[in-house]
Formats: structure tokens, C-alpha cells, sequence
């Protein structure tokens, strides 16, 4: 908008410097002030709330309101970007003035005159949002299980009909019928591997993430794919891991209860061919270089190949073309995977076997928290 008339400085003295502070204080939103030193030279009350523990903010530095972790490297790096660029605006993790961490939004706005800089930082506290979107997935979770209480039902009406239906029959038998009691504890043993597998889905832990080397992974799924393959009495292949800096961001004790069904349904892939000795299992390693992922693992088997018509249903509860099976395995990878941030694709020819790929995340925190400018 032009202005018809040039606007006149305002120039803060006793008077009008309360008043600045009062509208300062209005505003929902923290607001710092920093000197040339990155020092804090003023701070309205919502900051001072968000962030003060006990005292006051003035005179603090800047990068004391950030986690320890981050007060080295993330916080002087985001005053150089301000500097550069003359402001900065993103999310990054502040220590509350409960000593807890949370998430807020940050914009730094720099101002350079005779040779000195100021800084002025707003602050948003996202945690109420956080919480909302946390909601969220927890409804969608809500949404899965619903479903699958559909299925559950459907899994157990069967045997239950079953063992209700040869109950009464010995009721009425005038002799033993050793049939009716084989079908009735075979029911009854299909029900509690149904319900031992649901307790374990149920109460699948959260992944606890840490930094782990890809030697460390590559190792745990070595000695996986090993003891398994052996077990199963089918050979396996496993792929030489060129030696890397990387870091995997994951849950090593889930991670391998993600890649064991992968691995049992290659062996009994294997299995089902009509010459077994030809049969074999591979496991393979890569690096993506063009990609957010990190380590990207390969299953692949000679086996007989998954029919199309199945693919879509893979991963759903309760699926299988096996007798015996409860039809959960794939389902706790899919779930497991999701829950890792990893991504996960099947690949199967019929009568030449499957691939299935899982590509596990890096170090998710970002250069700018990791590298000084």
C-alpha cells in the first residue's frame, strides 16, 4: 500500500516504552528480544510462562531455552540463518519452564544497524496441536481395530459352533466317541493360539528409537536369517554390507519381529516347491544414495510365488491359504513397519517367487540440529 504522506518514526522514551510492553503482553505468543550478544533484553509474560522455570528470562542466552542436546549446535545456527537470510521461521523442541520438552513454532526476525544486531523471537506453543493430531491417529487406530473386531468375531464364532456342537453330541452319545473329544480340543487349542496371538498384537509395544550403526542391524538380521533358515532346513544367501557411516533410526528388538514372518514365509515358500532342493532364501543389504531412507533390506525367495488375487490381502488380519496358520504374521510387519516409519513392498511372480523390501529411516533430525553453519 503507498502512502500519501511519509510516516512518522516513533520514538520509544518513558511514556510510550510501557505502552509498547503492555501491547507486547497482549499477544498471545512469546516474545524475546535479543542483543548483539544473543542475550535476552526483554521477554513478555507469555514467554516468560512458556519458558522461565523460576526468575526471570532477561539476561539468559538464547540458546539455554532449547534442550541440552541442542543448546551447542541448533541454536547458534538458527541466529546465522536469521542473519543471513534476516529471518528464520520453523518448528524445533524448547525446554519448558516445567523442564519438559515441547513443540513450538519459531520465527526470529534480525535487525542490523551500525555494525550490531537485534533479534527479536517469537514463540508458539504447538503442544496443544501435537496433542490434537495425536488424537487423531489414535482414532484411526480405534478405526483398525474396529474392523478387525469384525474378523475376530468371524475367527471364533467357527470353533466355538464347533466345540458347542460335539459337547452336545457326547451328551447324548450312550458310548465314548473319541472323534467328537479330538475335534473338540482341536478347536479349542486353534482358540488359544488365536487369542495368544491377538494378546501379543494387542499389547505391541511403542518402538523405542535410538541411532543404531547399519552394522548393527545387518549383524541381527544376519544371525535372524541364519537360525531361521537352518531351522527350516533351507538355504540361505546373505549379502555382503559395504562399510558406511549411516545410522539407522529404529527399534532394533521390533524391527526383528518385523522381519521374522518375512522370513518363515520364504522358508515355507521354499517348501512348497515341488523340488525343495532347489529352494533358497536371500537377504540382501543396500544404501539408498538418492533417498530419506537409510538402509534398505531385501527378502527374496525361489518359492512358488504369491497367486495375484491374494496380493491385496497380504497384509490384512487373518489371511492365509495354509491350514493351521492364524493369518497374523504379515499383519504384525505391516503394523510394526508403520509404527518404525519404514516402508515396506511386496513383489511375487507366481511359480518364481517373492521379494519383499523394507527401507528403514535415518537419522531423522536435521542437518541445520547436527552440522554448525
Amino acid at each position: 500500500m503507498k502512502l500519501d504522506r511519509p510516516v512518522t518514526p516513533i520514538t520509544i522514551d518513558g511514556s510510550n516504552k510501557r505502552f509498547i510492553h503492555f501491547i507486547l503482553d497482549a499477544i498471545n505468543s512469546g516474545i524475546l528480544i535479543l542483543d548483539n550478544e544473543e542475550r535476552i533484553i526483554f521477554s513478555n509474560s507469555k514467554a516468560t510462562s512458556l519458558l522461565a522455570s523460576e526468575g526471570t528470562l532477561v539476561g539468559r542466552k538464547f540458546n539455554e531455552l532449547f534442550p541440552p542436546a541442542d543448546r551447542k549446535i541448533l541454536g547458534p545456527n538458527l541466529i546465522k540463518i536469521a542473519k543471513a537470510q534476516g529471518e528464520f521461521d520453523g518448528d524445533v523442541m524448547l525446554r519448558g519452564s516445567d523442564k519438559n520438552d515441547f513443540v513450538a513454532r519459531l520465527a526470529i526476525a534480525s535487525w542490523k544497524e551500525e555494525g550490531n544486531y537485534t533479534h527479536v523471537v517469537s514463540i508458539s506453543d504447538l503442544s496443544r496441536l501435537k496433542e490434537i493430531e495425536k488424537l487423531l491417529r489414535g482414532s484411526e487406530r480405534m478405526i483398525y481395530l474396529g474392523q478387525m473386531l469384525d474378523d475376530i468375531s468371524h475367527q471364533i464364532r467357527n470353533p466355538v459352533l464347533a466345540i458347542g456342537g460335539f459337547a452336545r453330541r457326547l451328551l447324548k452319545a450312550k458310548k465314548n466317541e473319541p472323534e467328537y473329544v479330538k475335534v473338540i480340543l482341536e478347536e479349542a487349542g486353534r482358540l488359544e493360539r488365536l487369542l495368544d496371538v491377538l494378546t501379543q498384537f494387542i499389547r505391541l509395544p511403542r518402538p523405542r528409537f535410538s541411532l543404531q550403526k547399519v552394522e548393527n542391524v545387518f549383524d541381527l538380521m544376519d544371525d535372524l536369517a541364519r537360525d531361521l533358515c537352518k531351522k527350516m532346513n533351507i538355504k540361505v544367501e546373505i549379502s555382503a554390507l559395504h562399510p558406511s557411516d549411516k545410522v539407522v533410526a529404529t527399534d532394533l528388538t521390533l524391527l526383528r519381529k518385523a522381519i521374522e514372518p518375512v522370513l518363515i514365509n520364504a522358508c515355507e515358500a521354499c517348501k512348497e516347491m515341488e523340488d525343495q532342493r532347489k529352494g533358497f532364501v536371500s537377504v540382501g543389504f543396500e544404501q539408498p544414495e538418492k533417498s530419506s531412507k537409510a538402509l534398505r533390506i531385501t527378502v527374496s525367495d525361489s518359492g512358488i510365488g504369491i497367486r495375484p488375487p491374494f496380493m491385496q490381502r497380504i497384509f490384512y488380519p487373518f489371511f492365509t491359504t495354509k491350514t493351521g496358520h492364524v493369518g497374523m504374521g504379515l499383519t504384525f510387519t505391516k503394523r510394526i513397519t508403520e509404527e518404525l516409519e519404514a516402508d515396506i513392498h511386496v513383489e511375487s511372480a507366481l511359480g518364481k517367487g517373492t521379494k519383499v523390501t523394507v527401507e528403514l529411516p535415518g537419522d531423522r533430525r536435521k542437518k541445520i540440529r547436527t552440522r554448525p553453519l
